[in-house]
């Protein structure tokens, strides 16, 4: 399975977060220049995570955003699920496939994608950021925090 460059992103939007110190109002652009990443993406990206309750966002001249709960109760299963449209494998409905009436192949992949989220939903973002320090030195150094 291939997530899409919208929950890659999403989900370096919340790491970048979760290595700030609490509260600290953190720019579009800074996330930009961090991942070199489209600000129209990233812009987009926080507006979604923002209306899901993961971000708090303040517009404006001195607006920003920053975490909106703590990283060990955002699970990387509910992030991923909202992020991607949809989490099917093959969208075996979509195929004319003359052997889909008999046809297991839907079910093994079903079984794939549930063992794929039942892995994402054992970890949460504070998991992926347990050694804050290693990942802070691999940002430019404008942007440690």
């Amino acid at each position: 399975m291939k997530l899409t460059k919208q929950t890659d992103y999403a989900l370096r939007v919340l790491i970048y977060s979760a290595l700030q110190p609490p509260d600290r109002l953190i720019s579009v652009q800074e996330v930009t220049d961090v991942y070199r990443l489209s600000r129209s993406h990233v812009m987009k990206i926080v507006q979604k995570l923002g209306q899901e309750g993961y971000l708090k966002t303040i517009r404006g001249n001195g607006g920003g955003f920053s975490l909106n709960q703590p990283a060990d109760r955002i699970n990387l299963a509910d992030v991923v699920s909202v992020m991607e449209s949809t989490l099917e494998l093959v969208d075996c409905q979509a195929l004319e496939c003359c052997l889909a009436p008999e046809c297991r192949l839907r079910g093994v992949l079903a079984d794939a994608l549930a063992a794929f989220i039942q892995v994402l939903n054992g970890y949460t973002l504070a998991d992926l950021c347990h050694n804050r320090g290693e990942l802070l030195k691999l940002l430019p150094m404008s942007h440690r925090g």
